[in-house]
């Protein structure tokens, strides 16, 4: 038989061998879950990018914390830090040293990548991502914690290596296969905290390396979930074989075998797609569709109704609009202050919103288990001082304050466009500024900001760790701040607000903690770089055909354990 026959026999047995492996059927031995189906979830934009390190917004976050994994993980009973990649830890006398022991059966995801190499995650790994994030890269928009916290981490930062070097950063050191150090400039209450952040989870030094920034296409993990398909209409992820997590019976996680993401850029039409059961979780549902979305649920007559419920996690979400500090005239603070000064934020929550979401009249963080801000002023309505304050800056009839472009990610008609237009309309009522709404996708809004066309912008932040610092970080002027990195909030050139994160991010005491973190936003009040107009929970709705969806406290579902069942 010649050597093409035999060629020839060997790709067919191979490829009937690799067709056989991926269809093997999963059966659980022991309790009440089943292996297989898929969970349909959605998102309002095209999701372009699936690096952690690069994406700075929640959807895409969404995404990547399914196909990575952080060293530490919030317990979602407890809200408690527990290890995840992590088998031990201990601290040195002064805390300002942590050792970590990872876990010995941690896989990446299967790739041509890795030739004949191991794909198990190693101490190597976990240097190549720190140090990454701690690079000048534009690919690594998330250095900003970092940063200032570890040993030699500002020194390699301002040396302005492009991509992780051979020693990287001093200050994080491995010391085998399976134990690494770091060493931190202070001891820093909230450490194991900040390694939770989905945008520090690990990836591979041999898949980067491999992939350079195409990896943003083809990211690769050790999460229960691996990439099969991205495209501007839809994500799929498949389970991943060799997870390293089990139940609690020892069946391998995760249930499912595929997560189908799908891109609903009209709100109503992802509600329509739940009614339907095109999709199983909605997110962010704003009151009124979550009134029109029951009433159709419970009292639908063409179409057979279905068990769900609503899942509500506490306001830690802040809605808020954003003035550029390129635009001149924004540059000074009387402006600034008379604009906030006109804005009823009773009216947008109650009168608009229909009571979605809770007027921010406390400063730029919402109350939560981890930050107090009832010590804070309200925020009042005064038109006669805003407009004493917009006459000393010098603008009146013979001066006219030039127009504005304010960017809001939204449709035309939807509950954010509509506040925002309202807001434009009471500052032309009582300033005179023209101000023209813009309603745009994110990537449009996103793209005016850093093209300086945008002079206002409507945006959200949501902590991706349980800390106040994920807030007040944003504005803390030495962190990194070069041309390409994110301009959606302005730092502060205060060295009072600087003074007061820095006591902040290294106090233990919780009460001591929150006054430096609330004098910092009282420093933000007054500066008036932002306006924070709701603080809002997080509203979702479930079919309950899913079971066992896990929501932590920053709104993540973790769906490892999760399993398609119908009533």
């Amino acid at each position: 038989m010649s050597d093409f026959i035999y060629k020839i026999l060997f790709f067919f047995f191979l490829t009937l061998l690799t067709s056989c492996s991926q269809t093997t059927e999963r059966t659980i031995s022991k309790g009440p879950a089943i292996y297989g189906d898929t969970l349909r979830l959605s998102t309002p934009d095209p999701i372009e990018s699936l690096f952690p390190l690069f994406n700075t917004d929640v959807y895409s976050h969404r995404v990547t914390a399914k196909i990575f994994e952080p060293l530490f993980e919030i317990n979602t009973k407890t809200s408690k830090v527990e290890p995840r990649l992590v088998e031990r830890y201990t601290w040195n006398k002064n805390r300002r040293v942590l050792t970590l022991t990872l876990r010995k059966d941690i896989e990446f995801h299967e790739d041509p990548c890795f030739g004949n190499e191991s794909r198990r995650m190693t101490a190597y790994d976990v240097k190549y991502t720190l140090d990454f994030a701690c690079s000048k890269t534009p690919f690594n928009q998330s250095n900003d914690a970092l940063v200032s916290k570890i040993e030699g981490a500002n020194q390699y930062y301002n040396s302005g290596v492009k991509s992780p070097t051979e020693n990287g950063v001093s200050g994080i050191r491995v010391i085998n296969d399976d134990v690494i150090k770091i060493f931190l400039n202070a001891p820093y209450s909230n450490f194991l905290t900040l390694l939770t952040s989905s945008k520090y989870a690990i990836f591979s030094k041999i898949a980067y390396t491999h992939y350079q920034e195409q990896i943003a296409s083809h990211p690769i993990g050790t999460g229960p979930f691996m990439i099969s398909k991205l495209s501007p209409e839809n994500i799929l992820l498949t389970y991943h074989p060799s997870y390293w997590r089990h139940d609690k019976y020892g069946n391998r996680l995760p249930y499912l075998n595929a997560v189908n993401y799908k891109v609903y850029q009209n709100k109503n039409e992802e509600v329509k797609a739940f009614q339907e059961q095109q999709v199983d979780l909605l997110y962010e549902v704003p009151s009124q569709n979550l009134n029109a979305l029951m009433g159709g649920l419970s009292y639908a007559t063409k179409k057979k109704t279905f068990a769900h419920k609503v899942i509500v996690i506490p306001g830690s979400r802040v809605s808020l609009l954003a003035f550029s500090n390129n635009f001149a005239p924004f540059k000074d603070q009387r402006v600034r202050k008379a604009i906030d000064l006109i804005v009823n934020r009773d009216y947008i929550a109650n009168e608009i919103l229909n009571g979605d979401g809770i007027p921010a009249k406390k400063g730029f963080a919402p109350n939560s288990p981890y930050y107090n801000n009832t010590l804070l002023q309200n925020k009042e309505i005064d038109v006669v001082r805003a407009k004493k304050l917009f006459a000393s800056a010098g603008y009146n009839g013979q001066h006219p304050f030039p127009k504005v472009d304010l960017f809001v990610a939204g449709d035309a008609g939807s509950s954010t466009v509509k506040y925002c237009e309202y807001i434009a309309t009471e500052i032309k009522k009582q300033l005179g500024i023209s101000i023209a709404v813009h309603a745009c996708s994110t990537s449009e809004r996103d793209a005016a900001i850093f093209a300086n066309k945008a002079h206002l912008w409507k945006i959200g932040w949501a902590p991706d760790y349980p800390d106040p610092e994920t807030y007040f970080s944003l504005f803390y002027s030495k962190n990194p701040r070069e041309q390409y990195y994110n301009p959606f909030f302005p730092k502060l050139n205060s060295a009072i607000y600087n003074f007061n994160y820095e006591m902040g991010i290294i106090e233990s005491d919780p009460w001591l903690k929150n006054n430096y973190f609330t004098n910092c936003d009282a420093i933000l009040q007054e500066e008036s770089w932002v306006m924070p107009i709701l603080y809002e929970d997080y509203v979702m709705i479930v079919n309950l055909r899913c079971r066992n969806i896990k929501i932590n406290p920053m709104g993540f579902a973790n769906i490892s354990e999760c399993y398609i069942k119908p009533l």
